[in-house]
């Protein structure tokens, strides 16, 4: 098996961070971390006389050029033979695509980048897979058979792709920039490994052709990464670490989350413990942040009502227009006698052109085009679409659109002038003008505020929004009336008083222009109109107390983890009952661990044997010679024997029966007052 990193940058370009390369870096990262493959995929650029260097500083690593091209807004690596012959042509065509890139937001096209590598098949193409920024689908899907890989950004998702049959095989490298002081202890450790034996771009590609010759480890079947450079592994399941107090567990655990960074969750020792009136506030405020998102997701709809409404014109508004026109209709009748020759005139009365809406022309256009550019159901959707008649119809919209846009602005042109015309003509005439009038719009708004009353006395009945299982607890959602203007002020407006708008919390029309007057946000409204409460109950129903707030809280953060690449969790029994770490931690944690890695720091039984963990790791920390030293060891549960990385090894059942239940002697020991009792 070959220890492989294809994607590592040693010039900086304009698609990339500045940084000063370091030659001494490479070596030792190359040497310390035991590569057998690397190759240098500068941002749309290649350094043909500094590949050369490199390949000559590395006589023991096969060193491959390649570059790292910005296609379609997404990236992909392409990898050459290192012959002299393939090196000249290489950095001939790595020389067109730096020359079509200007910025760090210029990308090359799909033609482009056919044009220059023309037959594909005689490179190493991995594309962003799984990591962003990922290569477009339907790029992927036209270069076809000659992507080898695709590139993943974690563990996790090299599990995932691993597991899944319809997936392509996954790579794992370090993208890592060599530059300048870096120190051996952050040197990547994001390889893959490759079952080839003489290393090229054909024998790499069908390397990668079969998913069984690529692993994060070089023993074959074995679920293991490599996690720091000195070659500690751990297991892409469940880890359970061991050790005496100050023996280095912790400092382990801070050392793995900050080589992931904001991609771990690690939950720390005691940190859900409810002490306190803060801690009780801050699940508190836990409860409100997510009583909003149930709400948001609740009123999504009605809030775009309530904004339509906002932007109506009012019920007096309406009235008020209505009795001054039918009021000039009357004048104009009964005072025909003071009609003069600007009053007569075809324009003194006419009526302007109506505002025309084209939001349902807009809807269809969108519409068309999502159909046309949907890479998932592309094939169903051209099954009964053809993409050309799409593409037709989207053409002859877009026109329709223009042309309607264009008789729109017409029509406002001419309502300017006619407005222009009529202030004239009523300036010289004595007779009364008719203001212009909508009436369809008058009988619309009229008919939206019937149905906003209808849709708002719905929205305030009684009622489960949601109910979600998490464990033993329940989440549960629920809509109900506000009883009184106190009761308004749950949603956050304190400072404004709502006890004049609440009193027509029963018109909701009324209630809305209310609300308006009483100063409350243009955007906050909607949400006056019901209450949302969030209650999180225990099994018998009822509300949490506060040692079952820490139980659903840590709950909620293994669940949480699910968006994360790897799962830290520092003695959880600092803060639970063993009845609650096995039926229900236990249960959550080995669910995570068949998506991601999880490693658990623990002196508990329930939790480091009960679990059955996948891997073992054994901190100990020794006094030699008046120095202190931190050893790590590890190795499967099953196996006799625990070792660290030099090979030095410990009993694997001495130290789990000390971890976990203070040594033999104490084990026995309970074990015959347990038997006593149950006797």
């Amino acid at each position: 098996m070959k220890r492989c990193d294809l994607h590592m940058h040693t010039v900086p370009s304009v698609s990339d961070r500045t940084f000063v390369f370091d030659k001494e870096v490479l070596k030792g990262y190359v040497e310390k971390t035991g590569l057998d493959v690397i190759a240098i995929t500068n941002h749309n650029l290649f350094d043909y006389s500094q590949f050369n260097a490199i390949k000559s500083e590395l006589p023991n690593t096969v060193v491959l050029p390649g570059i790292e091209v910005d296609l379609e807004k997404g990236h992909i690596l392409v990898i050459a033979n290192n012959d002299d012959g393939t090196l000249f042509d290489f950095n001939a065509k790595c020389l067109e695509v730096q020359n079509l890139i200007h910025t760090e937001n210029d990308y090359i096209s799909y033609d482009s980048f056919s044009r220059i590598f023309s037959d594909l098949s005689k490179y190493l193409l991995i594309p962003h897979y799984e990591k962003s920024p990922k290569l477009p689908k339907d790029i992927i899907e036209k270069i076809g058979r000659n992507i080898a890989a695709g590139e993943v950004s974690s563990v996790k998702k090299f599990i995932y792709m691993e597991n899944e049959a319809d997936e392509i095989t996954p790579v794992y490298f370090s993208d890592f920039r060599v530059e300048r002081g870096v120190i051996e202890g952050d040197y990547p450790v994001s390889h893959t490994f490759m079952d080839v034996d003489e290393v090229n771009v054909s024998t790499l590609k069908l390397c990668l052709m079969d998913k069984t010759k690529v692993s994060l480890t070089a023993e074959k079947g074995v679920k293991l990464f490599p996690i720091f450079p000195n070659g500690q592994m751990l297991s892409t399941g469940l880890n359970i670490m061991f050790g005496k107090r100050s023996t280095g567990k912790t400092y382990t655990l801070n050392a793995i989350a900050k080589k992931f960074g904001d991609r771990a969750k690690y939950i720390k020792q005691f940190e859900l413990l409810n002490t306190g009136k803060n801690d009780s506030d801050q699940f508190e405020n836990d409860q409100k942040v997510r009583q909003e998102r149930y709400a948001e997701n609740f009123f999504k709809e009605f809030s775009e009502v309530v904004t339509d409404m906002l932007e109506t014109c009012s019920a007096a508004d309406d009235e008020m227009k209505l009795q001054k026109y039918l009021e000039a209709v009357m004048a104009s009748a009964t005072q025909s006698d003071v009609n003069d020759v600007f009053s007569k005139s075809a324009l003194f009365n006419e009526n302007t052109y109506n505002e025309q809406y084209y939001d349902e022309l807009k809807k269809l256009i969108l519409a068309s085009q999502t159909l046309i550019e949907t890479q998932q159901y592309k094939e169903i959707i051209n099954r009964y679409l053809p993409e050309e008649n799409l593409k037709v119809l989207l053409k002859e919209l877009i026109e329709l659109y223009r042309s309607d846009m264009l008789d729109s602005k017409f029509r406002k042109e001419v309502n300017n002038m006619l407005k222009l015309v009529k202030e004239s003509l009523q300036l010289k005439s004595a007779a009364p003008r008719i203001p212009d009038i909508d009436l369809y719009q008058y009988f619309l708004n009229k008919k939206k505020r019937e149905i906003f009353a209808q849709i708002a006395i719905a929205i305030k009945k009684n009622r489960v929004v949601s109910q979600e299982k998490a464990g033993n607890f329940t989440i549960s959602v629920t809509a109900r009336p506000f009883t009184n203007a106190t009761d308004l002020k749950s949603v956050g407006l304190r400072q404004i008083s709502l006890a004049n708008a609440f009193e027509k919390y029963c018109d909701p029309v009324q209630y809305l222009e209310a609300l308006k007057v009483a100063g409350v946000e243009s955007d906050r409204i909607y949400k006056l109109f019901t209450a949302i409460e969030y209650k999180i109950l225990n099994s018998s129903g009822l509300p949490v107390s506060g040692g079952e707030r820490s139980e659903f809280n840590f709950l909620q953060k293994i669940k949480d983890a699910i968006l994360s690449d790897i799962l830290l969790i520092d003695e959880p029994e600092s803060s639970f009952d063993n009845i609650f770490l096995k039926n229900e931690v236990n249960k959550f944690i080995k669910e995570m661990a068949e998506n991601m890695p999880v490693i658990i720091s623990t002196h508990n039984n329930t939790i480091g044997g009960s679990i059955k963990p996948d891997y073992i790791l054994y901190t100990e920390k020794r006094i030699e010679g008046g120095v202190t030293n931190f050893y790590m060891y590890s190795g499967f549960p099953g196996s006799k024997e625990l070792k660290d990385i030099n090979g030095n090894r410990i009993e694997n059942y001495e130290i789990t029966l000390n971890s976990l239940e203070a040594g033999e002697e104490a084990y026995t020991e309970r074990k015959g007052i347990y038997e006593t009792l149950k006797n």
